[in-house]
């Protein structure tokens, strides 16, 4: 095993809400003794290539000032000095090469990202993440941690096969964050559904028996939708964390959510067997 420390990358457009998102990769860092880049990217399209090819340098040079600063302010506020990186080009190719090359293991993210004036979505670009030979969960905030570290998880079984591939993930979390493993599962009567979701049940309890991980099961009530319940138990338990799918993400999530997002969502990219390892 090497010893080279994972990454975690946090957005940097030099807000409020970046800062808070690097709060919370703080608290993950320090439970996994991990180090953390803050990456501003100055993103380029096909559209800027074919009108200005060459690369704006001097830009560069002024916004690696700038991070540096708020690094150095990070330091003197949180004791922990964060790596920091700007650069231009595709974003996707970018964070590509930081899994290949940096060890970047996850990414935690402000749910709006502001370059140039304009204000984004960034879940609407990190749920589509995903590559041919690996994946990168990522994790989306608003609001500051509740607790000194993750402690409690809550993850959302359903019927849905792919389900069975977040397993990988919970076990990861369990293990690495040494968080507690709550699993909430929707009150179904459909016989069909009903008999998918025993099945994922069943294969989640037996991976994590078998690495010794303690978990708790509860069955959603049967009035009002499942994703109001998993969100109404988070709360009630303090939750730090709500583990999903990035394909339910607009499920669970909308822009107005987000904005008022109390319990960060973590999500997770079912279409990749090969998992971005935390070790």
């Amino acid at each position: 095993m090497d010893n080279i420390k994972k990454l975690i990358l946090v957005p940097w457009d030099f807000t409020e809400g970046s800062e808070i998102a690097f709060q919370h990769a703080l608290e993950l860092a320090q439970a996994g003794n991990n180090e953390i880049m803050l990456l501003h990217i100055i993103p380029r399209t096909w559209l800027i290539d074919s009108i200005y090819r060459k690369v704006n340098f001097k830009k560069i040079e002024q916004l690696n000032a700038k991070i540096e600063k708020a690094a150095s302010e990070i330091y003197g506020k949180y004791g922990f000095k964060p790596q920091t990186l700007v650069l231009e080009g595709y974003p996707k190719r970018i964070i590509r090469g930081l899994i290949l090359t940096a060890h970047v293991n996850l990414i935690v993210a402000y749910y709006a990202y502001s370059f140039e004036k304009k204000v984004k979505r960034i879940s609407k670009y990190l749920k589509n993440l995903f590559f041919k030979d690996t994946t990168l969960p990522f994790i989306i905030v608003s609001k500051p941690p509740i607790h000194s570290h993750y402690i409690e998880i809550v993850i959302p079984v359903d019927h849905d096969r792919k389900f069975k591939e977040a397993v990988h993930w919970i076990i990861y979390l369990a293990r690495y964050y040494k968080c507690n493993v709550n699993l909430i599962k929707p009150f179904l009567l459909d016989d069909g559904k009903k008999k998918q979701l025993a099945n994922n049940i069943y294969f989640t309890k037996k991976m994590l028996d078998g690495v010794n991980i303690v978990y708790g099961i509860k069955t959603a009530k049967k009035k009002g939708t499942f994703e109001d319940e998993v969100f109404r138990f988070a709360r009630t338990i303090e939750a730090d964390l709500i583990l999903i799918m990035s394909d339910k993400y607009d499920v669970f999530l909308d822009s107005n959510m987000e904005s008022q997002l109390d319990i960060p969502v973590m999500c997770v990219n079912p279409r990749i067997r090969k998992y971005q390892s935390f070790y």
